[in-house]
C-alpha cells in the first residue's frame, strides 16, 4: 500500500528543523565555550613546589615535615596534628610565588610548647628559609610581627599587603591549644630576602 504524500512531508520536514536547532545549538555552544589555554603559558609558568622544611635561626627552630592543611568539611581550617607539626595552607599560593604562602602551627598543644611557641620573639631582619620539595631553599625576611586576640579568624591574620610574594607565619586558632596556655595569635609577616 502507498502512504499518502501529505504524512512524508511533514515528517521530513520536522527533521530538517531539529537538525538544524541541533547544528546552530551545537557551534553557539563552541563559540560561548572559552578557548583552551595556549601551550606555551602553560610551559612559561611550572607549578610551584609545595614547601618541605621551614627553618628559622634566630628561634632554633628547624622543622623537617610541612604538612599540606585543607578545610574540613564543617568549613574550619586544619590544624597541624602535632605539638611540633607545621602546616601549609595548601589551598593558596606556595612560597615565593605570587600571594600571600602560609605557614601555621600551634604555640601549645595540650600541654607541650608548640612549633610556634615562641614565634611572637621574631623581629624585623631575621631570616626565614623553606626548603621545599625539590631541595630548593627560598629565604625571607621578617618585616613585621603581629600579635591578635585568640579568635581573630585567618583571614584577617592572612590578609595581603601588596601583590607579593609574601610569606606568613600565623599560630593556630586555638583547637587543640589547651585553655589559658595562649590567649593570643601571632602572625608573621616576611618578605622575600
Amino acid at each position: 500500500m502507498q502512504r499518502p504524500e501529505r504524512f512524508v512531508r511533514p515528517a521530513a520536514v520536522m527533521l530538517a528543523v531539529v537538525a538544524g536547532l541541533g547544528c546552530v545549538l551545537l557551534g553557539v555552544t563552541s563559540v560561548l565555550a572559552p578557548a583552551p589555554p595556549a601551550a606555551a603559558n602553560n610551559e612559561a609558568r611550572p607549578a610551584a613546589a609545595p614547601p618541605a622544611a621551614l627553618l628559622i635561626p634566630d628561634l632554633g627552630l628547624e622543622l623537617n615535615h610541612v604538612v599540606a592543611l585543607g578545610v574540613t568539611p564543617g568549613g574550619r581550617r586544619e590544624q597541624p596534628g602535632t605539638a611540633r607539626g607545621v602546616g601549609w595552607f595548601a589551598d593558596g599560593p606556595a612560597p615565593g610565588t605570587p600571594g600571600v604562602a602560609v605557614l601555621s602551627a600551634h604555640s601549645a598543644f595540650g600541654y607541650s610548647p608548640g612549633a610556634f611557641a615562641f614565634l611572637g620573639r621574631l623581629k624585623p631582619g631575621a631570616t626565614v628559609t623553606v626548603r621545599d620539595a625539590e631541595g630548593r631553599q627560598l629565604r625571607f625576611t621578617v618585616r613585621k610581627t603581629a600579635v591578635f586576640p585568640a579568635d581573630e579568624p585567618d583571614g584577617t591574620l592572612v590578609a595581603p599587603e601588596g601583590p607579593g610574594p609574601e610569606l606568613r607565619l600565623i599560630t593556630s586558632d586555638g583547637t587543640y591549644d589547651s585553655t589559658g596556655l595562649s590567649d593570643t595569635r601571632v602572625a608573621v609577616y616576611a618578605t622575600p630576602a
